[in-house]
């Protein structure tokens, strides 16, 4: 497989020296998302009505003509039987504004699929992931018993100690360490493809560059580890192996993937998961598998038109899933769209993505691209989270996630957009 670049990585820094504002807007908004969401996500709001303003038109047509109109109406539907029609119609917001960022993005002159924005973006998004991968080290080595009785009591480590969940796990600021494990794994495919792409282009002259970015990379693989969380694990591996697929021509990367396929097992066999000894029961017994089998059996009641948003956590028992006296959602996001939003919804919602997702695939076949390369693994993260668990209540990762998806489709476009607007 060849990956041919559209522009030398070298070229990171003009965007920043000559691009346009809306440029510095987006690329800032995206850098800054997991640090400030709510300034990130107010410049979002502000770039998104804008362009409402300048294209309306041109949104509305490609959201409908990709099917985000009839995924909108399948939604209001199973709004308006939800068992709690409130909590449902609230919990729109978790999809349809990020249906409109995909349309935003897609009729944005500056996001071309041959420009440089895309590339740089997605080397600014996995730069900016270094100061919670070294958090999430730091986090996870100050958690070991020895070393947290002497600093418990220090100011410095106070976001450290005072969290809702249990185990010996790193969330280095983000709420949850499943959040950090998700947000790491983006991280990790946007950073694998940029690597593929740097490998078999060869440029000495991003040679800093490249160092920086596997950098980034390595330090999010081993900050995925000290989230442990056992689905952020299995996608970081399973990316890992899709990569050194791509570029198996090359014998240094299957002695470095047997380094690090090695190293992995290693931490596991000694530290566990979370201060939890691996074993089958790990698996066998986890709660996800209650969780699953309470969502098919709330499809069955109601396969058609799910329980509305929300539902899942309204029909669940306390304690029908050990030590868990509420669950908001059963740790598979088709299963949630089934349960939530009906089966039609959830086959719907699978084709959209799904499409856009194969699209880019066979894009990248027929001709190799960087950028599409990254936003894919990145995007592929997303998908393999998503079978064990449901990020989309968090905003900074689901902007995350719409946004590959939009970049998929930017760079999957046959031509460019006309009449470019500032």
């Amino acid at each position: 497989m060849r990956i041919n670049s559209a522009q030398s990585t070298q070229k990171f820094f003009t965007i920043l020296r000559s691009g346009p504002w809306q440029d510095w807007l987006w690329l800032g908004a995206m850098v800054v998302l997991p640090f400030a969401s709510y300034l990130s996500l107010a410049i979002l709001v502000a770039l998104m009505l804008t362009a409402l303003y300048q294209r309306f038109h041109p949104i509305r047509q490609v959201l409908w003509r990709q099917g985000y109109g009839l995924l909108t109406l399948g939604l209001i539907i199973s709004a308006c039987f939800a068992v709690n029609r409130g909590d449902a119609w609230l919990q729109l917001a978790n999809f349809l504004p990020y249906f409109l960022l995909v349309g935003v993005l897609y009729t944005a002159p500056r996001f071309q699929p041959n420009g440089q924005l895309l590339t740089t973006m997605a080397q600014a998004l996995v730069l900016g992931s270094l100061p919670f991968s070294i958090a999430a080290l730091i986090e996870y080595i100050v958690r070991f018993p020895n070393i947290a009785a002497r600093v418990i009591d220090w100011p410095i480590f106070q976001w450290v100690f005072d969290v809702s969940f249990n185990g010996h796990r790193a969330h280095a600021g983000l709420s949850h360490p499943n959040i950090l494990s998700n947000y790491l794994t983006i991280v990790l495919g946007l950073g694998l493809g940029l690597l593929v792409g740097q490998i078999y282009q060869g440029a000495k002259e991003s040679r800093r560059m490249t160092a920086a970015i596997a950098t980034a990379v390595t330090l999010a693989g081993i900050g995925v580890f000290c989230t442990s969380s056992r689905n952020g694990l299995i996608a970081a591996v399973a990316l890992l192996l899709i990569t050194g697929y791509l570029a198996r021509r090359y014998r240094w990367v299957w002695m470095l993937g047997l380094v690090i396929v090695s190293a992995i097992a290693t931490g596991l066999l000694i530290m566990g998961f979370g201060g939890r000894s691996l074993s089958i029961a790990l698996f066998t017994n986890d709660p996800r598998v209650a969780a699953w089998q309470i969502a098919i059996d709330l499809i069955q009641q109601r396969p058609l038109v799910g329980w509305g948003l929300g539902g899942f956590s309204h029909q669940y028992v306390p304690f029908s899933v050990t030590d868990h006296e509420r669950l908001f959602h059963p740790h598979n996001l088709w299963l949630y769209l089934a349960c939530d939003t009906g089966i039609p919804t959830m086959l719907l919602f699978c084709g959209v993505v799904g499409h856009r997702y194969m699209a880019g695939i066979r894009r990248l076949l027929v001709s190799p691209n960087t950028a599409l390369l990254s936003y894919l693994l990145g995007f592929t993260g997303c998908i393999l989270f998503g079978l064990f668990d449901v990020t989309l209540f968090d905003a900074r990762i689901n902007v995350l996630s719409w946004f590959l998806l939009a970049s998929i489709g930017v760079l999957t476009r046959h031509t460019p957009s006309a009449n470019p607007q500032k």
